[in-house]
């Protein structure tokens, strides 16, 4: 059993828990809003906390120059598999590195945190250096875009207990999911059981705990301006027509580097 994230256990099944995820219409979003809030051509993009690469090789295939850094060795290694399989030109490359302490000694265009990412910067120390390391990579006037678990909905309905099945041929993967909220500090502890077998025989298991923030909108601004990064936009996920209200679990920021 392991209580780090995306390890050696869930790594390989991460893409079969999410083969239902848009990535391609998600990615269509990413560009909308750097065509809404972009001063500059966005040519070159940093995709932190990138996993097996779900945006990178859809934006790669847009012409999009990305670097994928993922602080976990297993996504990394399902990710280069993929690009093995099906090499892109061009194609993403990806980086073993962790988001608070980054130096690729450039900069790029426009920085990612998408799939919640934000929200795995638990304490205001871990917040804090991963959005100086935003900071650091991006050119001035740069965006950067992520999602988050919108606060006032966390409180207003709060995580529920969740069971995902999913069929693999002759086995089963079945993820369920508890969910304990820290209220004080603004935490969602998520325990993670994969289970994977036939009916028949041994099976697999694997356990982890997944600490995730959420955030407020002005929580959120003052990070940010701490940081030298302007909020430019909120937004519910994934329509950036729709408002954010009382029902919007995920929330989409951008901010622009000052």
């Amino acid at each position: 059993m392991s209580l780090s994230a995306f390890g050696e256990g869930y790594a390989p099944q991460y893409d079969h828990l999410y083969a239902d995820k848009d990535y391609a219409a998600e990615c269509d979003m990413i560009v909308k809003v750097f065509q809404r809030y972009g001063g500059q051509p966005i040519a070159s993009i940093l995709d932190l906390g990138c996993g097996t690469g779900g945006h990178a090789f859809p934006l790669a295939a847009r012409g999009y120059r990305v670097t994928g850094v993922d602080v976990s060795a297993a996504m990394l290694r399902e990710a280069e598999r993929k690009l093995a399989e099906r090499p892109r030109d061009p194609a993403p490359r990806f980086v073993l590195g962790d988001i608070r302490k980054l130096d690729l000694g450039r900069q790029f265009d426009a920085a990612l945190m998408m799939f919640a990412v934000l929200g795995y910067q638990a304490s205001d120390a871990d917040l804090r250096l991963a959005l100086q390391v935003v900071r650091r990579h991006l050119q001035q006037g740069g965006l950067f875009v992520g999602d988050f678990w919108y606060g006032p909905t966390v409180l207003r309905v709060a995580p529920s207990d969740r069971v995902k099945r999913v069929n693999l041929g002759g086995e089963q993967l079945v993820r369920s999911a508890t969910t304990e909220l820290d209220l004080a500090r603004h935490l969602a502890a998520v325990h993670y059981r994969l289970e994977r077998g036939d009916g028949g025989g041994e099976r697999q298991i694997d356990e982890e705990t997944h600490t995730m923030r959420f955030f407020f909108p002005m929580e959120l601004d003052r990070a940010f301006r701490a940081a030298n990064l302007e909020l430019v936009g909120l937004h519910a996920f994934p329509d950036l027509e729709a408002p954010l209200d009382s029902t919007t679990w995920n929330a989409l920021f951008c901010a622009r580097a000052d």
